[in-house]
């Protein structure tokens, strides 16, 4: 085999992401509301970030939570997911599989959102918020649900 037929046939698929060029995790969050400007969609506002959660009673459920990371910029193209794990590690709910675009520069970051509706937390305890990337655990953050009684006024 030919030097030149062998270096093509090492070299990664264009569009294909390899472990050197895979997008890396800067921060992930946990957080009440996500704001997107829309003259500049690339600057987001996290609103009220948790890593605990006070409820009254248990099963909680929790309207709506929002799920945030930003990750180093990739020149291709590349997938994401983020998923809630209870403390034995079953999975409690997982965002849809979301493509995202490459992006010009690796110097950039992509902004990752999900939104989750009516999550439930049967205890107290401690949780996890999984990122997901192109179907690998690549980040986790731990957070509490813990039980606060409701204040009885007089």
């Amino acid at each position: 085999m030919s030097k030149k037929t062998k270096e093509s046939k090492d070299a990664p698929s264009k569009g294909v992401n390899t472990v050197a060029n895979q997008p890396k995790p800067i921060g992930l969050f946990l957080c009440e509301r996500i704001l997107r400007d829309v003259l500049r969609p690339d600057a987001i506002s996290c609103i009220n970030i948790h890593n605990q959660m006070a409820v009254q009673a248990f099963p909680a459920i929790v309207p709506l939570v929002f799920a945030y990371s930003e990750v180093t910029g990739s020149t291709e193209e590349f997938t994401y997911q983020f998923k809630f794990l209870d403390k034995s590690g079953q999975t409690l709910a997982v965002s849809n599989v979301q493509k995202v675009a490459p992006l010009p520069s690796k110097t950039m970051t992509h902004k990752l959102i999900g939104a989750f509706q009516g999550l439930i937390f049967q205890e107290d305890g401690g949780y996890q918020l999984v990122l997901s990337l192109d179907g690998e655990d690549v980040g986790s953050m731990t957070f509490q649900v813990v039980h606060v009684p409701a204040e009885v006024t007089v």
